[in-house]
């Protein structure tokens, strides 16, 4: 078994077919083989009866698991777990992926002799989708799932924004030497990070990643996720995850205080909010405000945090 594709799924069954399908519909040059892992991360829905409607479909290797820690992390990790191949690639259960994802990806490694690469996503929209949305794609990276840096392949530069999880592929070695996802950082709602850290953490391992253009797969929007109350939520959690990855260790008892937040972010919170204030008319500039205020807020909540456990003689570096 040269591949290994891992989905992981939670109440999404209807989704999981036309990902199934596309994977099922794959181009293959007779040089290796792969296999599918469905990590059901305790559904409530058919999603068993779908992935065993696939197994009995000769000609694909599907293989049905069953994970009941609540957590995408952990059905992830537990994929990792039961991977055969030497190369274990990632995506979502509700994309579509292209005839020759597998094969790009098989391709990329050969070639380049990376460790990983990570492949390029592009948007689906539905019908009712408004243009300002469109036009602000590059604002709403992360509520909406995108990845795109054109169709060839390129060395991965620290510039570029770290792959997602929706289409990247590793070594499983790399798993066994760097460790796996941290269980702390993606079971969260939303769930946000755990994809990020680990490209952070190949790259302080000086491991070789590549972009992969020509490894493609369609992600569906939800427009739900641009709702402000969305925006805001995962904007708020990613603050909280910078704190937790790299900022955390900077909370010192020499910094100034006020109910525990650091007065530099303080400063920062109500700069933010004289500009909202002041670009209430322009929505693209309010947008921008609104994102760097809510992530600013989740920096204060764990900071907050971290404070209140080093007053109590905590420790606060967690690395």
């Amino acid at each position: 078994m040269y591949l290994s594709v891992i989905i992981a799924t939670y109440n999404r069954c209807e989704n999981l077919k036309e990902a199934l399908r596309t994977l099922y519909q794959q181009e293959n040059d007779g040089t290796f083989d792969y296999e599918i892992i469905v990590i059901d991360n305790n559904s409530k829905d058919q999603t068993r009866e779908v992935v065993e409607s696939f197994i009995a479909k000769e000609g694909l290797k599907v293989r049905y698991i069953f994970e009941p820690i609540q957590g995408k992390v952990y059905a992830l990790n537990t994929g990792i777990t039961h991977a055969k191949g030497e190369i274990v690639a990632f995506t979502d259960d509700d994309v579509s992926v292209d005839s020759k994802w597998v094969l790009n990806i098989k391709q990329c490694f050969e070639k380049f002799h990376c460790d990983g690469c990570g492949g390029r996503i592009l948007p689906v929209y539905p019908e009712n989708t408004p243009q300002w949305l469109k036009d602000n794609l590059d604002i709403l990276r992360g509520t909406i799932v995108f990845y795109d840096y054109g169709e060839d392949v390129q060395k991965y530069e620290k510039s570029m924004y770290e792959f997602l999880g929706a289409n990247y592929a590793f070594r499983k070695a790399m798993f066994e030497e760097c460790g796996v996802f941290r269980t702390d950082l993606g079971t969260g709602k939303p769930p946000l990070g755990e994809d990020t850290e680990f490209i952070s953490r190949l790259q302080k391992h000086n491991k070789k990643l590549y972009y992969c253009g020509k490894a493609l797969v369609w992600h569906p929007v939800d427009l739900k996720r641009t709702r402000l109350s969305f925006i805001t939520k995962w904007n708020v959690a990613l603050g909280r995850y910078r704190v937790i990855t790299n900022e955390r260790k900077t909370i010192t008892p020499d910094l100034v205080y006020y109910f525990g937040v650091p007065r530099y972010l303080i400063r920062d919170m109500l700069q933010n909010g004289l500009a909202l204030v002041l670009n209430i008319f322009n929505k693209r500039e309010f947008l921008k405000r609104w994102i760097m205020l809510s992530r600013n807020w989740g920096r204060v909540i764990e900071f907050k945090k971290t404070y209140l456990n080093m007053k109590a003689g905590n420790s606060h570096n967690v690395d």
